[in-house]
């Protein structure tokens, strides 16, 4: 059925401007609420029958259809069960115009149907424009998010599950739209949460990016380094050679630090895989990049066991705070401390530089503190995202006490909050200076010395990187007092080749699958006492250090140190450590 209303439909059906879709058997009444409703910003589509009005719905997306109730062949409430059986027109909201009583029985029959209210004959003018202007703005909001959220999906994958949840807190709030029509608060809560997560995803993409890094290009770098090692020796003498040798150690060493440093930018591993605690010491140090003095409190036997998003944003805002105090305060100081009372969690970042006037924290104060345009309010927002609170104190020359509060009642420990025990980590760099000399602990120390036997050590290799154990079996097998006996892909082979071989000295790498070398460590040690452990990795900090050191081993060596100190070390623990008794 062809009708004007509907042939004008079609033509104007790829204007931009949003859409209200008029339904009423009598051509004066969809005169009348033209009228009323008339605007050059609004497009109106007429329909004088159920029929009509759904031709019109199935080419135009409306954002408010006003259907009369009474009108023949199908009356409204026929019409809107059917649209909500119609993809494009099932979430339209429907304000049903009627010229009856106000029965109750009809009302619900209405809502029952999809009406999100009730206008009666008579129509009020200013009501109408007043409901009609509610669902304009919803709808040009939804429209804009729409059109934010189709630009960032196209940037990368993380991001379009951003939009996934923004649709789904979008369905939300139109099923909830007669409880809430404020849209100021609607507003908040859908930009807090699209913050949040793309915060998250933010982070998301970090990780990954750094552990390409690591699993790719620093294991190239150090397997370099183990191949020029491996030279060395066939260059004695050769003073050219041996001149280039160096110089291209000192490339691949150049190389190690800036990718050591860009991974630690990225995303720092210690925050995932020891906790809040230990990646909160570890800001404290990285913050002396800033010309910053951090003393960081965090109790050794704190037992934090936060969600991996929670962490995140938790650390992402400590930093926040410290950089801007680094920036603002003018003192090179400052003092984080973390504490849990009352079921609930306070980190607390305090200076005594300037201050600054909390009135004017939504723009830059002119002594700065710790205010920025958007980065207090940006915290403010991701503390509620996780039903927390950010509370300051200052003023200025006061100095600045910034804490987090986050309540930890909701959170079910050990479960759905991602206990890091038994799970796979990949294994990404810090930049941790002071980790390249041998440090010894964890077995007891012969201070008497022992004879080494003049057989060669047998060793057994474990590495989830072929190409790691290709370059440490190359530069081992130089040495004639050194032998070789197995290479494990990761911490279950890494048990089971050592109760097979009963190797001397296992040279074992920390992060891998299945079983990381922590564990595979301490289950060696524990079953064969004879067998030394060595650790290997790219990251050798504090947090690794110390685990592998209580699992048993003798020593942890960054794989970058290893090229020149590993021979030296084997036997140093073989001379200096005998099983504990």
């Amino acid at each position: 059925m062809n009708t004007p209303n509907v042939i004008a439909g079609r033509r104007a059906a790829q204007t931009s401007h949003p859409k209200i879709l008029l339904v009423d058997d009598h051509p004066a009444n969809l005169m009348a609420l033209s009228e009323l409703l008339r605007r050059d910003d609004v497009e109106l589509l007429l329909a004088e029958s159920g029929a009509e009005a759904l031709e019109l719905l199935l080419v135009h997306d409306v954002a408010l259809a006003l259907i009369d109730v009474q009108m023949p062949e199908m009356d409204g409430f026929e019409l809107a069960e059917l649209m909500r059986g119609v993809e494009r027109a099932k979430h339209v909201p429907i304000i049903f115009v009627t010229a009856g009583t106000q029965d109750a029985n009809r009302r619900f029959r209405g809502y029952e149907a999809g009406a999100v209210d009730f206008l009666y004959k008579p129509i009020e003018p200013d009501v109408l424009k007043s409901k009609a202007n509610v669902f304009l703005a919803l709808n040009r909001q939804r429209r804009e998010l729409s059109r934010l959220l189709e630009e960032r999906t196209e940037a990368e994958k993380a991001l379009r599950e951003s939009e996934a949840k923004l649709q789904s807190l979008a369905k939300r709030l139109e099923q909830t739209v007669e409880e809430r029509t404020g849209e100021l608060v609607a507003s908040q809560e859908r930009l807090r949460a699209l913050a949040s997560e793309l915060n998250l995803a933010e982070q998301r993409e970090r990780a990954r990016l750094a552990t390409e890094m690591h699993d790719h290009l620093q294991q190239i770098l150090v397997l370099g380094k183990l191949k020029l090692s491996s030279g060395k020796r066939f260059a004695a003498g050769l003073s050219t050679v041996e001149k280039m040798i160096h110089e291209t150690e000192e490339v691949f060493d150049e190389a190690l630090q800036y990718t050591h440093s860009l991974v630690a930018e990225l995303s720092p591993p210690v925050l995932r895989d020891h906790g809040l605690g230990m990646g909160l010491r570890w800001l404290g140090d990285y913050m002396e990049k800033y010309e910053m003095a951090v003393t960081v409190t965090v109790p050794e036997d704190e037992a934090l066991e936060l969600s991996e998003d929670k962490v995140i944003l938790l650390f992402q805002s400590v930093r926040e705070l410290l950089i801007n105090s680094a920036k603002y305060a003018e003192t090179g100081r400052a003092v984080l401390t973390l504490e849990q009372r009352d079921e609930r969690l306070y980190i607390t970042v305090r200076d005594e530089g300037k201050g600054f006037d909390p009135g004017a924290a939504a723009g830059r104060t002119p002594g700065g503190g710790m205010s920025s345009k958007f980065g207090l309010f940006s915290i403010k927002e991701r503390m509620r995202s996780l039903g927390g609170s950010l509370e300051l104190e200052t003023s200025p020359g006061k100095g600045t006490t910034a804490t987090l509060v986050l309540p930890l009642r909701d959170d079910e420990r050990g479960g759905a909050l991602g206990v890091r025990s038994g799970e796979e980590k990949n294994d990404v760099c810090i930049a941790m200076p002071g980790y390249h000399e041998i440090a010894f602990a964890g077995k007891a120390i012969n201070h008497q010395s022992s004879e080494i036997t003049s057989q060669a050590i047998r060793v057994l290799l474990v590495d989830d990187h072929a190409m790691m154990r290709q370059g440490l079996r190359a530069m081992l097998d130089g040495y004639e007092d050194v032998q070789v006996v197995g290479e494990a892909v990761d911490g279950l082979d890494a048990v089971r080749l050592a109760e097979q071989l009963q190797p001397r000295i296992v040279v074992m790498d920390i992060n891998m699958p299945k079983m990381n070398g922590i564990e595979a460590t301490r289950e060696i040690t524990s079953r064969n006492p004879h067998s030394i452990v060595i650790g290997l990795s790219v990251n050798a900090g504090d947090a690794n250090h110390d685990a592998m050191i209580q699992a048993g081993a003798a020593t942890l060596l960054t794989k970058e140190a290893a090229v020149d100190q590993l021979h030296q070390t084997m036997f140093t623990v073989l001379k200096d450590f005998s099983p504990v008794k």
